[in-house]
């Protein structure tokens, strides 16, 4: 999370005491029309700066909307989002929950660039594919088929034609790509002062 603060005591001086009423008013119409431009912002880049983001991706943004007794307002990702992405926007390792991660060597990946759901269940059913420890390479291997060996490839090991479907990895480097907190501040710094010349116009067309 990141903490952007606007001075807005600038803009208020001169005011008469009928538009200083209003300040409190267009001071949240400002800001709740900042956040909301930071999101729509945030998504149009999540498909650049990210590789086939989910929809679940992209549903992630969510926003904490500010009112005139509580002048603060947040643009933040959702828990089970945030917990994927904080990797992508500062980098580090990433660990598995539970046993290993899986990453695919020869198998088909969805429009999204993942494995399918029940990837694993299915090539565990199959006669020819088990799951072991070649070679220190810990993954799900395909066997040749009966007869066949080959000299070793990317994907295979030595001679025995055995293919690597899926390597279990202990660990996965990122770095940081998302930049999210750069651009929310990017876009506050452009929008806030033109945001808060509207709410202000609005707001006093609203005064009573």
């Amino acid at each position: 999370m990141i903490r952007y603060t606007a001075n807005f005591g600038e803009v208020a001086r001169g005011l008469t005491r009928a538009e200083q009423r209003q300040v409190p008013f267009a001071i949240s119409l400002a800001l709740n029309d900042t956040v909301q431009d930071i999101k729509a912002n945030t998504e149009k880049t999540l498909s650049r700066r990210l590789d086939r983001p989910t929809p679940f991706t992209k549903r992630g943004l969510a926003l904490k909307r500010a009112s005139k007794r509580n002048l603060s307002a947040l643009v933040f990702f959702k828990d089970k989002q945030a917990d994927y992405l904080e990797l992508q926007e500062k980098g580090g390792t990433r660990r598995p929950t539970h046993i290993a991660l899986a990453v695919p060597f020869s198998q088909r990946l969805n429009k999204y660039g993942n494995l399918a759901q029940r990837t694993i269940d299915r090539l565990l059913k199959r006669p020819d594919v088990f799951q072991g420890e070649i070679n220190g390479v810990e993954g799900i291997w395909q066997r040749p088929k009966r007869g066949k060996r080959r000299s070793g490839s990317r994907g295979t090991k030595g001679r025995t034609g055995l293919k690597l479907l899926i390597a279990y990895e202990k660990s996965a480097d990122y770095q940081p790509r998302l930049r999210f907190r750069e651009g929310a501040r990017k876009t506050a710094d452009a929008r806030i002062k033109h945001n808060f010349r509207c709410a202000m116009r609005k707001a006093m067309l609203t005064a009573r």
